[in-house]
């Protein structure tokens, strides 16, 4: 007998509308009940103790949704966080947006200063190789100093103090290995600005000697660049009242390389002084230095070749 239409309708909504159809589990629902705050907070941390990060912070996240005002939220708020800092496969971005919410919640709570550890460690154990891009050192220099500002007196100063030490030296190191990437490349204005600017930067890196040598060694074989010689040649352009090169005439083109080159022979005379000063300053400050053997060599070549 053929069924009517409207009861093999009626029939598919209610095993769909039980659950005969699905096989799979509905995912578990956390809910409070009857729970207090402070019930839910020993059951969370207790279940983080047990590296149960997940259930954990679903129980802390209870207290942070239906109870806020409740005198266990600051710590649910701190464990939160501490949920994903710790965890076997730890979240460290999103650990510090839990860190970072408890300071918006409770800007002066007496553990506001875990928070800003925490905050900085998160960046802090991302810090990459020198050679790579050094982002994440300079956002954990900025935590930890924000620490000391924020916190006077925190039991976290000495180990903050340490990091921003380490993190300076990171930063050092990283402008080293880029301006040593520049020398080696033959781009020694680049190599000159980087390395300069880290010896200036950075006084008290232990590591100053290659940094001596390498700026020198760029200084030897620096040149002026294709950008000073077209600005030379728009300024003289600009003195004979002449909108391009074309225009030039013989004795005008001839003149031009004339300065051109005394202009070379001027600059290249100071880049090669500079050099020897550098060179020399690695001798005489770090004569036990690898690096010292290698400046003497270079020292008694440009002698030789008189730069």
């Amino acid at each position: 007998m053929k069924l009517p239409s409207s009861l093999i309708t009626s029939a598919i909504a209610l095993i769909l509308a039980t659950g005969i159809l699905g096989c799979a589990k509905k995912p578990k629902t956390v809910r409070a009940g009857n729970r207090s705050a402070a019930v839910l907070l020993a059951s969370g941390e207790e279940a983080l103790k047990q590296g149960k990060w997940e259930e954990g912070r679903k129980l802390l996240r209870l207290i942070e949704e239906d109870m806020p005002s409740s005198p266990e939220f600051p710590k649910a708020k701190l464990l939160i966080g501490d949920s994903f800092f710790f965890a076997d496969k730890a979240s460290y971005p999103e650990a510090a947006v839990e860190y970072q919410n408890f300071l918006g919640y409770f800007p002066r709570h007496e553990m506001r200063d875990y928070a800003l550890y925490h905050i900085a460690l998160c960046h802090y154990v991302t810090i990459p190789d020198a050679e790579r891009d050094q982002a994440s050192t300079r956002l954990a220099l900025t935590a930890f100093q924000n620490l000391l500002r924020e916190a006077l007196g925190s039991h976290y100063a000495g180990e903050a103090k340490t990091k921003i030490t380490q993190c300076w030296r990171r930063l050092a190191e990283s402008e080293l290995m880029v301006g040593i990437f520049y020398a080696k490349s033959r781009q020694f204005t680049a190599a000159e600005t980087r390395l300069k600017g880290m010896l200036e930067a950075y006084p008290e890196y232990a590591d100053r000697e290659r940094a001596y040598y390498y700026l020198g060694s760029a200084l030897r074989q620096k040149n002026i660049d294709s950008v000073m010689a077209e600005r030379l040649e728009r300024d003289f352009r600009t003195k004979i009242g002449k909108d391009s090169y074309a225009k030039l005439t013989n004795a005008e083109e001839k003149q031009f390389k004339s300065e051109l080159e005394a202009y070379k022979a001027e600059e290249v005379a100071k880049y090669r002084q500079e050099a020897r000063e550098h060179f020399q300053r690695l001798v005489e400050s770090y004569p036990k230095s690898r690096w010292t053997k290698l400046a003497k060599h270079e020292l008694s070549e440009m002698g030789k070749n008189k730069g």
